[in-house]
């Protein structure tokens, strides 16, 4: 029993620091890994029902789940990064997380898409305007983070 509640105790804890660092990123990353993984599986269904099942994609697969997790990453640094330098030249900048949510958004709506084509391939009924929707949205959150880009270039050259 004691094992039980150090466990317990162990699991709340680490839940607990990670929402205190991650905030809003937490359960997006947790939603993120949650359409990995059902990506992976439907995609396993649908090269199996075509007889294409392969260990070497499949690994790939994997891999590439992996990298998103890099991306990610990549984007939390430059949030990390944007606040700390703001910090040190005394600008607010009122931002917690920007570039992480984006990019974990839009991979979500990616892994979303390939969710609906495995499930279409496998003969699922799917409502066209289903998939519109998360195509559209997807689009949306790329505008957005392009958008931005295209702000911070205009006025970096105005300032230089």
């Amino acid at each position: 029993m004691e094992k039980t509640t150090y466990l317990k105790t162990l699991v709340a804890s680490i839940g607990a620091f990670l929402s205190l660092k991650l905030g809003i990123l937490l359960p997006v990353l947790g939603l993120l890994s949650l359409v990995m993984i059902t990506d992976y599986v439907t995609g396993i269904l649908d090269a199996k029902s075509r007889g294409e099942i392969n260990s070497r994609t499949g690994m790939w697969g994997i891999v590439k789940k992996l990298l998103y997790g890099v991306e990610v990453a990549i984007a939390m640094v430059v949030d990390w990064t944007i606040i700390n330098v703001a910090g040190q030249l005394n600008i607010d900048i009122h931002m917690g997380t920007f570039f992480g949510l984006l990019v974990s958004i839009w991979l979500i709506f990616n892994e979303i898409i390939s969710i609906l084509e495995n499930l279409t391939r496998l003969g699922t009924p799917m409502p066209s305007f289903l998939i519109k929707f998360v195509s559209t949205f997807k689009v949306v959150v790329e505008n957005n983070g392009d958008m931005l880009t295209d702000n911070l270039d205009k006025n970096i050259n105005e300032n230089s």
